[in-house]
């Protein structure tokens, strides 16, 4: 947040079908694997499999009950739950326009 990157949080666990569909289809594809690996973006995976209180807590932070989520955060939107930008379903070009708009002015002058 300090230095003005974009967070993307994919809460996610073993047991959520539709959490390693989006993985594989989605996250796992050459265009997000370049996207996140950027180095304006923070990429953490929130794993709910076993016992996670951080990860449970910052889900109602969000005010999110369930998974599949992506929550994505920037200067473009803001730092605080309200702000994120939330999908339980989402694509690569989803993916692509949330990064953008976190990114804000910078990531919007950029091709």
């Amino acid at each position: 947040q300090a230095a003005g990157k974009v967070v993307v949080m994919d809460f996610t666990a073993e047991w959520c079908l539709n959490c390693k569909a989006l993985e594989a289809g989605v996250l796992h594809q050459p265009p997000v694997v370049a996207l996140l690996g950027g180095g304006d973006v923070v990429p953490m995976k929130v794993d709910l499999t076993g016992d996670n209180p951080d990860g449970k807590a910052k889900l109602k932070e969000l005010a999110w009950v369930g998974i599949p989520l992506l929550a994505v955060f920037g200067p473009g939107v803001g730092y605080d739950a309200a702000a994120a930008l939330k999908y339980d379903t989402y694509t690569v070009q989803t993916v692509e326009a949330a990064v953008r708009q976190a990114g804000g002015a910078a990531a919007q002058a950029r091709p």
